[in-house]
This record gives C-alpha cells, structure tokens and sequence, in this order.
C-alpha cells in the first residue's frame, strides 16, 4: 500500500503467482479501467489459466476491457450481478447522491457484450459463473468475501 505498483509492471514481472484479480467498485470504475488494454491484458490472462476474476457494484465495467482488440468478449455469456442502471439514471440522482446522470450505462454497455446481468434492483446479491464472482452493490461486500475467500480455497 506504501509503494503501489503500475498494473503494467506487475504484468511485465509476470502474473504466475496470482490467484486472483479483483476490481472494486464506485463511481471510478467506469472511467478509464474499462478502456485499459493493460487492464484487459491480465483480465485475459485470468481466463485463459482458470484463475478468479472478482468485481463488486460498478466494477465488472472493468469486463470490457478484455474484450479490447478481439472480436468477441470472453466474459460474453457469463451471468453477473451489478450496480443497476435505473439507480444511475434515476433515484440516485433524484435523492442527490450523483450530481448527473453517469456518462454512460453500465448494465446497458455490458449486455451490449453479450454479458448477461440477471438483478435489477440493489439487494446485496452476489453470484459466481465460472471463475467470475459479481457483487451487485456495497450491500454485496461482505458476501462477496465470503464467496471469495471459499473460491480461493
């Protein structure tokens, strides 16, 4: 935490001696981590030697990177649970928690991947497909964890 890495040098140095890679979520998540050829460098190197791939509430934005530069998203057809569009583009901003609408759809651009999002509300679901672990929201933390640190096992 004192001297934190680039994920490109960690990815120089070799990904071998990681289990697992988890993206968090929050507002942050749908800025430049998706976008990141980097980001899906290891994504990709995840799925292809069976290892976890965890993201909770906005973070599985972080999916599309994998799909940079292939025809295809190999996250396409896994089930997830994630923050849900309709508090992005409505209570949230009505109660004052966003000060606009978010500069895109998380929901809408994942499924646009052929991910498959199976919650529509925020409810502290979680749910596992493959090597893929999803939180929906921060009510999804602690169970997230629990289902993570049994997948690690």
């Amino acid at each position: 935490m004192e001297a934190p890495k680039k994920l490109a040098d960690v990815i120089a140095s070799g990904l071998e001696d990681y289990a697992a890679i988890f993206i968090p979520g929050g507002h942050g998540a749908m800025n430049s981590i998706p976008f990141s050829s980097e980001l899906g460098e290891a994504l990709n190197y995840f799925v292809d030697n069976d290892r976890l791939v965890i993201t909770l509430c906005h973070g599985p934005a972080a999916l599309l990177a994998a799909g940079i530069g292939r025809d295809d998203n190999p996250f396409a057809d896994y089930d997830i649970v994630a923050f849900p569009d309709s508090l992005d583009f409505g209570a949230n901003i009505e109660i004052g928690y966003l000060p606009g609408e978010m500069p895109w759809n998380l929901g809408g651009t994942l499924k646009e991947e052929g991910i498959v999002i199976t919650n529509d509300d925020m409810t502290g679901a979680t749910t596992r497909d493959r090597n893929l672990l999803t939180g929906d929201s921060p009510l999804a933390a602690h169970q997230l964890g629990k289902d993570s640190a049994l997948a690690l096992l």
